[in-house]
């Protein structure tokens, strides 16, 4: 079983990280890595790091119980020089699940998390549906990791307000990464210039994406999601969580929608439904939608949905599509952003690798959407890495469509979850990895806020991740 993580950095405080063009702001840059077994029996798990020339650096094998998980710190676990920016392969006797973040904790606030791909999920063609270029101060960058162990020729094209702009990364060695930039490619910088981008290889390819500042002198806020294969791509897409003006954060969201079939979607057939109380919200695209191309359902923007809406979105097309969704709010003074990708289908049971209880600010929110056609309670089991564990079950049905939030675990049972074994209060302070499980298909986020169940926030940017069926 082998993880692919296309970006995978280092930066040693105070010396900066990333000095080539299309990288991330400021100084500071480092990444860490959550892997979780997932299979019946002890796992060997290895990772190796690969710089942009192919260069190999070991760092370590670790033995891991099913269910637990280890973290595979870049500037502890990796022999790698300061500066360092690459990608990085994980391998497994047993099945894994496992997950990126990037951060500039210790020189500011910024973070994101991303899925790594499945070494059976890469493909010669992958896409994104989001593409900034400076629109509104932000900008997209993308990382291409060669998933294969020839060289592999890339090519990128953007798609911008209707004009199509190439670049091409010939010769990539295996097992590394390219940077793909929007302004390397000639799309034009400013408000209003969103889009999609779709990358192709004469080998396979993975991909993740990473939102950021334009530029800051240090990166306040990061968001980061995985790329998208055709097998990603359903006629019914789920998004666990969609909100508007939700909370003292006046948390936002928005739904970007890409066409990745062979023909153009007319106006009307995209049929985006918000469910939420006082739902359903049902919007529908004003505008065609090429294939390769995407279409945005912004809360802010969409007419009749009130303030204060919290619930989960459901996406239907005649055509296959993917879609990311960013979420945004404001913690003292700063946006606090995050992006998740859509999921085409789920399972019974889906594998979380990392979830915070921490006692100084930082939790995570699991949000759990039915994606099945009848109701379902739904079952969360914790496993802490010191050992201890905690299960609780819903104490009603989610309706088909619907979703529902677990978080602050320590302070369970609550009007929605009752506590099947364990002690809710032994779990302050913990690292977990959950599977999530019901009798109904689930597509499941973790989300995890700095602003906790104890103690003060700690300020830094929210991120969130896919569960893995």
């Amino acid at each position: 079983m082998k993880k692919i993580f296309p970006i995978f950095v280092l930066a040693i405080l105070l010396v900066v990280a990333v000095s080539v063009v299309g990288a991330l702001p400021g100084s500071g840059w480092k990444s860490g890595q959550q892997v979780q077994n997932v299979g019946g029996s002890s796992a060997q798990v290895v990772l190796t790091a690969y710089d942009t020339g192919g260069t190999a650096y070991a760092c370590g094998t670790e033995n891991v119980a099913p269910g637990a998980s280890v973290t595979y710190l870049t500037d502890v676990n990796c022999p790698v020089p300061a500066g360092f920016l690459g990608s990085a392969v994980v391998s497994a006797d047993q099945p894994i699940a496992a997950i990126v973040n990037v951060n500039n904790r210790g020189t500011g606030s910024a973070a994101g998390q991303y899925q790594g791909t499945d070494g059976a999920d890469v493909a010669t063609s992958i896409s994104f549906p989001l593409v900034k270029n400076d629109h509104n101060g932000r900008t997209t960058t993308f990382y291409v990791q060669n998933a294969s162990n020839s060289n592999n020729d890339i090519s990128a094209v953007f798609s911008v307000g209707g004009v199509t702009y190439n670049l091409n990364k010939p010769g990539v060695p295996a097992n590394a990464m390219v940077i793909i930039s929007p302004t390397d490619a000639g799309v034009p910088s400013g408000f209003g210039n969103v889009g999609s981008l779709n990358v192709t290889g004469t080998q396979p390819l993975a991909g993740s994406s990473l939102e950021h500042q334009t530029s800051a002198p240090v990166g306040q806020n990061l968001q980061a999601s995985k790329a998208f294969t055709a097998a990603d791509g359903a006629t019914d897409v789920f998004c666990p969580l969609y909100r508007k003006n939700h909370t003292v954060r006046n948390q936002t969201t928005g739904a970007q929608v890409q066409n990745v079939g062979g023909a153009a979607i007319p106006v009307g057939d995209i049929v985006f439904t918000i469910n939420a109380p006082g739902g359903p919200f049902v919007y529908n695209n004003t505008a065609a939608v090429a294939p390769g191309d995407s279409y945005t359902f912004f809360a802010g923007t969409l007419a009749g949905l009130p303030d204060g809406t919290v619930g989960s979105a459901t996406i239907s097309s005649p055509q296959p599509v993917v879609a990311v969704v960013n979420d945004k709010g404001t913690q003292s003074g700063v946006d606090r952003v995050t992006t998740y990708a859509c999921f085409g289908s789920g399972g019974t049971s889906v594998n979380v690798p990392l979830a915070k209880e921490f006692a100084g600010g930082n939790t995570t929110g699991i949000q759990v959407q039915n994606i099945g056609g009848a109701g379902t309670q739904v079952t969360l089991e914790y496993k802490a890495t010191n050992g201890k564990s905690l299960t609780v079950k819903s104490k009603g049905s989610v309706a088909p469509g619907s979703s529902i939030t677990s978080w602050g675990i320590s302070n369970y049972p609550n009007a929605e979850w009752d506590v099947v074994s364990g002690t809710p209060g032994d779990m302050i302070g913990t690292v977990n990895g959950v599977v999530v499980s019901g009798s109904a298909d689930l597509a499941v986020i973790a989300n995890e806020s700095s602003n906790g169940t104890h103690g003060a926030a700690s300020n830094q940017d929210t991120k969130n991740y896919e569960g893995f069926n």
